[in-house]
């Protein structure tokens, strides 16, 4: 998980919030520390621009209404960028597209916004534009949906997610084509943010009152995959086993009618457990439990730990980055992330020489040696062909291994990964990047955060601190740095024969969106997903995007 940018955007004041809190406690406090100083109005109260349906202000819980069709678009740029720059240039031309208006137009559009929302610093000149210092409902909706991965009862946190929208997102700022194009973002956060609510629901048993709920957005979406297969779900829970499958033929024989494309593998799956009443269907699943660490010795002599979790076909993780199978395991995004990987698959994970578990480097680290790692560990595990999954640094190790044992590898999935580390910043960064962590860890690790999880809240940037400081020394870290930047696979990509997913998030601020690019271009049949989103690490953000991508993929493409 390589920065290629240093710039660090505002920190925002940091409270790890503990895990046995109330969503609605943790939403409060997001809200008055996320863009400090701008969060709170003069007297103290709290300040919230709403985009998540007409575009107003609420400040000491009173609405402020926002005056004229032009300053509400503007507030509305500013709110869907808040915390970020945004230049003169780009709000001309959303706002007023191909008639630019008079000299000072902007800046006298903001003075009248920081009137109105009583805070001079709410909204801050920063060359070459303006930043929005206060919290949004759209900021506070984002982080309620992650954390629902990570919280005791995903359900709360969720509803009051969705309770953010008031109607439709930019309600009253249409006809402009950059916000209409955000408005139909907005709205489909909201469907991602229902089907994961829908997804809690089942887990809970609440099929009776489910049933009515999805057969409405059934009908409103009659084209989503994920709606109908919850659906088929209810319905099956609550013993109406025709009517399910029903669901299904008519969704098929939409989908086949309309758009000539059959449903997906995760339907497809769902179709099959019905029709052979899959004893699965009637219970909750499996808790996560890995097995005890167990270690393995490299031709070299390098010592790595390794675990598994789950039965059923080997899926193995060569490390993106620093981690530990002690404390990553803990993680509650990182659970939440594995979780739909174990339906069907026997999960492998591992620690770096150096890092973790494992022992220390006995050679300077090189591909080849992360190679042999990967390979040591597959055989420790009794595997004789495996699926891949390489993310960030461990992308260019999983392509190495399967074009260098193709016989061994049957798919591959490749997120937020690169084919030359040269490329993805200027040397002199580079070299910077590796100096500072060599020299201060502890800004390092801080850096790394921002960068790699951006949309990521305070309570797991200190957890991805806390993990990065327990598991490696700073010496350890540079090194690896450096040889993340030395990887190069550019020539063995067409060598890559196993079916291949490729997934990359359109602003990822770590590896640039290209690279991802350029890996689907130049493998063979592989299938590229544009995800939206700016973090890195696929935990973070809208990891459900990332986690049923992967398991269509893999379903679709089972041996």
């Amino acid at each position: 998980m390589i920065p290629l940018v240093f710039r660090v955007p505002p920190i925002a004041a940091r409270c790890v919030e503990s895990g046995r809190e109330r969503c609605a406690a943790t939403a409060l406090a997001l809200r008055r520390n996320v863009f400090a100083p701008g969060g709170d109005s003069p007297g103290g109260g709290l300040m919230l621009v709403r985009i998540l349906g007409p575009v107003d202000v609420v400040a000491d819980g009173v609405v402020r209404p926002v005056r004229g069709s032009r300053r509400k678009a503007l507030l509305a740029v500013l709110a869907l960028r808040a915390g970020e720059i945004v230049s003169v240039d780009r709000l001309t031309d959303v706002v007023w597209g191909a008639r630019p208006p008079a000299a000072n137009t902007v800046q006298t559009h903001v003075s009248a916004l920081r009137r109105m929302l009583g805070d001079r610093d709410a909204i801050v000149a920063r060359s070459p534009g303006y930043v929005l210092n206060a919290a949004t409902d759209l900021g506070d909706a984002q982080r309620l949906i992650e954390q629902a991965g990570q919280a005791p009862d995903p359900a709360a946190c969720l509803r009051e997610a969705l309770a953010l929208w008031r109607d439709e997102p930019l309600a009253d700022v249409t006809g402009m084509t950059w916000l209409d194009e955000q408005a139909e973002r907005l709205a489909l956060l909201r469907l991602d943010a229902v089907e994961a609510l829908g997804e809690a629901r089942l887990a809970l048993g609440e099929y009776e009152r489910l049933v009515p709920e999805l057969e409405e957005l059934c009908r409103l979406h009659p084209f989503r995959e994920h709606l109908h297969r919850q659906l088929m779900l209810a319905l099956y829970g609550v013993g109406r086993q025709a009517d399910a499958l029903d669901v299904y033929d008519r969704l098929r024989r939409a989908l086949d009618d309309q758009l000539g494309v059959e449903p997906g593998p995760a339907v497809r799956e769902s179709h099959a457990a019905l029709l052979r009443q899959d004893t699965s269907l009637d219970r909750p699943s499996a808790p996560l439990v890995a097995e005890p660490n167990r270690f393995c010795i490299t031709g070299s002599g390098a010592r790595i730990a390794y675990n598994a979790t789950g039965r059923g076909a080997p899926l193995v993780i060569p490390p993106g980055w620093i981690a530990t199978l002690e404390l990553g395991w803990q993680d509650q995004g990182l659970r939440a992330l594995y979780a739909p990987l174990l339906a069907g698959h026997r999960v492998i994970r591992y620690d770096m020489p150096g890092t973790g578990l494992s022992g220390p480097i006995l050679r300077p680290r090189s591909l080849e040696g992360e190679v042999e790692a990967l390979r040591t560990v597959v055989d420790a595990a009794g595997a004789e062909r495996v699926a891949l999954l390489g993310a960030s640094m461990g992308a260019p190790v999983a392509l190495a291994f399967a074009a260098r044992f193709p016989h061994r590898v049957d798919r591959l999935v490749l997120y937020g990964g690169y084919a030359d580390g040269g490329a993805i910043a200027p040397a002199s960064a580079r070299r910077a990047f590796v100096g500072l962590v060599r020299e201060n860890w502890g800004l390092g690790t801080e850096l790394l955060a921002d960068v790699l999880m951006p949309d990521g809240d305070a309570a797991a940037r200190a957890r991805f601190v806390r993990m990065q400081r327990a598991t490696a020394s700073a010496e350890a870290a540079a090194g690896l740095l450096a040889t993340c930047y030395e990887f190069r696979v550019t020539e063995l990509l067409d060598r890559v024969t196993a079916p291949t997913l490729v997934l990359h998030r359109r602003e990822d601020r770590a590896i640039p969106y290209a690279s991802g690019k350029e890996l689907a271009t130049r493998i063979r049949d592989a299938r590229f997903v544009a995800l939206e989103g700016r973090s890195h690490l696929p935990y973070v953000g809208d990891a459900p995007a990332v986690v049923n991508a992967i398991v269509d993929f893999l379903a679709c493409h089972a041996s």
